[in-house]
């Protein structure tokens, strides 16, 4: 989830607008959905990187495998769309490790192996990606796992990824990291869950490799928050509005979180809770990410719009395939009497300054 900024647009996440200077381009709104999967229905787990040497955006997902009776969570690759303008999207396939242990296995929409929630930073012409992975394709979710770190060169973003090595974050079954560069401290920093109720830990890091466990990170985030929501996953941390910014899913929309440095947090404000009337977008929303650009933050999500939640609600392996499919949406985050909200009537002109 994160990244190192491009040229004129910020953050490699991406997929939306990007606009606001000088003439327009005629408008249109965002699409939506905005992309879902055309194998297996089961698009999650977005991440938007620019790309300078091929001049698009790169949507990275899970991609999970809705239309299948089982095993609709594991056995996931991690699929990739482009676009130039951030409103069309062109698929491109699923990515290739190279790794002795999963060579064989990806850039296929099934496999004996699992990979979930990609986040990607660019650091010169280098895109590293820190991925959860889980050796096997056990339904529902696979067993413990670890965090992943693939690199792969600008001009090869979709085959080219190789292990660089398991970066040594907190135990047990860490997932779903970010990756942000702090310029106050010249460091990287990585966010992601702990298993066995570890919540949500840190790390820093000067060169992506070796990395300091700074543990759980400090304020709401593991206390309020804990007692607000219960379970959190999905951490994703921005810089916006000159602040640090941290949101998680928690299964009742996207908890808000607010940092000067990044370090310790404030509960904000909950956001997009309820679903809308947009095409299959009438859930709440899932696992966020975030773009910033041209001083605006659009919001990407997942939504699975035929889920039942909540007590009583269907197991993993007892939903139907209706509920269990998933598309990614986009909305726009708006700084609101100091509250974090978020806007789904989102309108782009396709420029990418």
């Amino acid at each position: 989830m994160k990244h190192t900024r491009p040229p004129l647009l910020v953050l490699p996440l991406a997929l939306l607008t990007v606009s606001v200077l000088g003439c327009r381009a005629a408008e249109r709104a965002a699409p939506a959905p905005l992309f879902v999967d055309p194998n297996y229905h089961g698009s999650c787990d977005p991440e938007v990187v620019w790309n300078p040497d091929t001049q698009r955006y790169y949507l990275y997902y899970t991609a999970r495998r809705a239309t299948r009776q089982n095993a609709t969570y594991v056995g996931t690759p991690i699929g990739v769309v482009s676009s130039a303008d951030l409103l069309d999207w062109r698929f491109e396939g699923y990515c290739d490790f190279t790794d002795p242990a999963t060579v064989k296995h990806t850039g296929r929409p099934d496999m004996p192996i699992t990979f979930w929630a990609p986040g990607i930073t660019r650091v010169g012409d280098t895109l590293h990606m820190f991925v959860t992975h889980k050796d096997n394709a056990d339904p529902p979710w696979g067993g413990k796992g670890v965090i992943r770190h693939y690199t792969a060169p600008l001009g090869d973003p979709v085959k080219g990824w190789t292990l660089a090595d398991p970066p040594e974050f907190t135990q047990p079954d860490p997932i779903d990291a970010t990756i942000v560069f702090d310029q106050a401290t010249n460091k990287h920093r990585a966010y992601y869950r702990v298993g066995n109720a570890g919540g949500i830990q840190w790390a820093e890091s000067k060169d992506l490799r070796a990395w300091t466990n700074r543990g759980r990170v400090k304020g709401d985030v593991n206390t309020l928050g804990k007692e607000r929501f219960g379970y959190q996953e999905a951490p994703y941390v921005f810089r916006f509005a000159d602040a640090w910014w941290m949101l998680t899913d928690p299964h009742e929309g996207l908890a808000v979180y607010r940092s000067d440095d990044g370090v310790a947090w404030t509960l904000n404000n909950t956001l997009l809770a309820d679903g809308s009337d947009r095409p299959m977008d009438a859930t709440m929303a899932r696992h966020p990410s975030v773009l910033v650009t041209t001083g605006r933050a659009l919001l990407f999500y997942h939504c699975e719009p035929n889920r039942v939640y909540g007590r009583g609600a269907p197991g993993p392996e007892q939903r139907t395939v209706e509920q269990k499919k998933s598309v990614l949406q986009v909305a726009e985050l708006k700084l609101i009497d100091g509250k974090l909200e978020a806007s789904r009537d989102l309108r782009l002109d396709g420029r990418a300054d």
